[in-house]
C-alpha cells in the first residue's frame, strides 16, 4: 500500500471520528467515512488498510497528545494537588472542542484495551503510572491520605472522568463540561465526607 500524508488524511481522521461516533465502531462503513470526509471510497485505501488501521491511528495520535501534555504536568513545578487538578484539566481540554473525539474514546478504547495492540498502549499504562506516582507523591507529602492505593485510586478516577465525559457529549445541557470539570476536582480533593469547621 502506498503511503500518503497531508490534508487528505487528516480529513479521513476527522471524518471517522465523527461516523466513529455516530454509527458505533462496527456499526461504521469506510463508504460513509469517505463520504464525511469528502473524498472517493478507494482515496481512504491510500492512506489506511481498513477501519481497524483508522481506529489505531486515532488512538495513537490522541494518546500521544495526552502524554506529551501529562509529561508537562509532571515535570512542572506543582504540588500533587495541582498535578491532580492540572491533569485533569488537560484530560477535558483535548476534548472539549470536540465531543464525537469524546464519544469515541469513550465507546471504542475498550476494543483496542482488549487486543492489548497499537503505539497508545504504552502511553495510556504511562498515564496510569504517572497518577499513581502523583499520588504517591502526594501520600509522602502529607496532603494525600496516607492509605490510599494508588493504583485503585487512579483507575477509579480515571473511570469516573470517561463516564462524565461520556454524560457530556451526550447532553452537554444537562453535564456542561465546567460543572463537570469542577465537581470532579472537588470529590476527588475533598470527598463525599462533611467535615463541619470547628
Amino acid at each position: 500500500m502506498r503511503r500518503k500524508t497531508g490534508d487528505k488524511e487528516r480529513r479521513i481522521a476527522e471524518a471517522a471520528v465523527k461516523v466513529f461516533a455516530r454509527d458505533g465502531f462496527h456499526g461504521a462503513k469506510i463508504t460513509h467515512i469517505a463520504k464525511e470526509a469528502g473524498v472517493a471510497t478507494g482515496s481512504v485505501y491510500l492512506y489506511f488498510h481498513n477501519k481497524e488501521s483508522i481506529l489505531h491511528h486515532l488512538f495513537d495520535r490522541l494518546w500521544q497528545e495526552l502524554h506529551t501534555a501529562f509529561a508537562e504536568v509532571y515535570r512542572a513545578d506543582l504540588s500533587a494537588r495541582a498535578k491532580v487538578e492540572e491533569i485533569i484539566d488537560r484530560l477535558l481540554d483535548q476534548f472539549e472542542k470536540n465531543p464525537s473525539l469524546a464519544l469515541l474514546f469513550v465507546n471504542e478504547q475498550h476494543l483496542l484495551l482488549r487486543d492489548g495492540t497499537g503505539e497508545f498502549m504504552q502511553y495510556y499504562v504511562d498515564f496510569l503510572q504517572l497518577g499513581e506516582r502523583i499520588v504517591r507523591e502526594g501520600m509522602r507529602s502529607g496532603v494525600f491520605h496516607p492509605d490510599t492505593d494508588a493504583r485503585m485510586f487512579t483507575n477509579l478516577v480515571f473511570g469516573g472522568v470517561r463516564q462524565l465525559l461520556h454524560q457530556w457529549a451526550r447532553a452537554p445541557r444537562q453535564f456542561p463540561l465546567q460543572s463537570v470539570r469542577s465537581e470532579i476536582k472537588r470529590i476527588i480533593l475533598h470527598g463525599l465526607l462533611h467535615r463541619p469547621s470547628a
